[in-house]
């Protein structure tokens, strides 16, 4: 009796290593270069439900748009995703000096809605600041916070390089094309941003939704809302569709909250 019952165990282990293994085994990759607002906004709200609804892991590969389009030329990534609308990605790709492939060789898709906030460091002591008072700091033209109905203290501005969408898209939109200043304090992702926002006395910098909380001043703005893009090219693999079929059903309830 003793030996049947190590006999039934065993088998049993053994049957838990096999499921388990097939489930490694089986567990698709989806591999998406992509830029702040699409991680926070969307990918980062959906990651594990998604892989344990369908069983697809998702990589992110968070270097900004323009990095994920030339990831996505050399076959590096199935997708690049980015906060900016697919006509001014491809404008922001030829200033930046790269030639993309013709408009007719990829296919893009909007899957989701970002909006842009600014937030800055809790002793600015700032409200509210219009689409001209954005424009004088952002430009560097406006130095001191007292100028903008702050505190007496100079402004920093906090630039993010691996958000190139979202400060495309705020420099068309806010800056009317005018470039950023050149005293900034340079950031690489969002999330870096933010530290940098709130452990940098008179920080300022572009952020979103998700990250705007307690830790910082999150001032009213002009709403400025922008598409999230995907851009994929060929044929597109079934597991990818899997993904965008997750996201505009299921995923739905995840990215709302």
């Amino acid at each position: 009796m003793p030996v049947t019952r190590i006999v039934t165990c065993s088998v049993c282990i053994l049957s838990l290593i096999i499921i388990l293994g097939n489930s490694l085994v089986f567990a698709e990759e989806v591999k998406i270069g992509v830029g702040g607002s699409a991680t926070e906004d969307i990918f980062y709200k959906i990651m594990g439900p998604m892989e344990k609804s369908i069983g697809v892991k998702l990589v992110l590969v968070l270097d900004g748009p323009s990095a994920a389009l030339r990831s996505l030329d050399n076959d590096l990534v199935m997708a690049a995703v980015g906060g900016l609308s697919f006509q001014d990605w491809m404008a922001m790709m030829v200033k930046e000096g790269y030639k993309p492939c013709t408009p007719s060789e990829y296919k893009y898709r909007e899957i989701g809605k970002g909006v842009i906030k600014v937030i800055a460091n809790k002793n600015t002591l700032v409200k509210k600041l219009s689409k001209d008072q954005l424009k004088g700091i952002f430009t560097g033209k406006n130095s001191n916070w007292k100028e903008v109905g702050g505190a007496d203290i100079p402004i920093k501005i906090v630039y993010a390089k691996g958000t190139s969408g979202t400060n495309a898209v705020f420099q068309k939109e806010i800056m009317d094309g005018e470039p950023y200043a050149k005293n900034v304090l340079e950031a690489s992702t969002a999330p870096d941003l933010k530290a940098k926002v709130v452990a940098t006395p008179g920080a300022i910098g572009l952020s979103f939704i998700s990250l705007a909380d307690e830790t910082v001043l999150t001032p009213e703005i002009p709403l400025l809302e922008r598409p999230i893009t995907m851009i994929t090219k060929g044929e597109i693999p079934y597991s990818m569709l899997k993904v965008l079929d997750y996201i505009r059903g299921d995923g739905q309830k995840f990215i709302n909250k």
